[in-house]
């Protein structure tokens, strides 16, 4: 099924939403690589992230994260950090015509029970409270570089409608 002439599809949405978990699935669906941005940029900065929201903070964080995401040329399912959408260019970049920017959206309770028990980094250092708050100001940013915003649960729907939508999104640019 390889057949798509857009290769570079980004997974957004706050921590806990499955970017990972569907975009591993989506590209073998696909028969396109995965790649999770936070594990690449784990491999580029030779340190963990949570080493580095510890030692170096967020704000580093973010600048080595924005650097990944503007500089990608990598054809693929790509998994982004669930902050990426803070930075204005990293926006821009998820709003290109040359690629797709897939938003995973699922309700709080899901990405509250998903994330609860989680190391992350913002987990250990955030209230519960203060992640929901956290969730609701990046909705906006989100929905802003998205192409297409997923709001169900079910896997195997999450891939048929992303599918599809390439499949369209390719078909209607020709």
């Amino acid at each position: 099924m390889n057949t798509f002439f857009i290769m570079k599809i980004f997974l957004i949405g706050f921590m806990g939403a499955g970017k990972t978990f569907i975009g591993k699935k989506l590209a073998a669906e696909l028969n396109l690589p995965f790649y999770d941005l936070d594990k690449e940029l784990e491999k580029k900065a030779a340190i963990t992230i949570e080493q580095i929201f510890s030692q170096l903070e967020e704000p580093f964080f973010r600048e080595i994260e924005s650097g990944l995401l503007l500089n990608w040329n990598k054809d693929g399912i790509a998994a982004t950090g669930g902050g990426i959408v803070e930075k204005a260019e990293n926006r821009y970049f998820l709003k290109n015509n040359k690629i797709i920017s897939i938003w995973l959206n699922p309700i709080w309770k899901t990405i509250e029970k998903r994330i609860i028990l989680s190391a992350r980094p913002l987990v250990k250092k955030l209230s519960t409270s203060e992640i929901k708050k956290l969730w609701q100001n990046r909705l906006p940013l989100y929905k802003e570089c998205s192409d297409l915003v997923i709001s169900k649960e079910n896997e195997r729907e999450i891939i048929s409608e992303i599918t599809e939508f390439i499949k369209n999104r390719n078909t209607n640019k020709h």
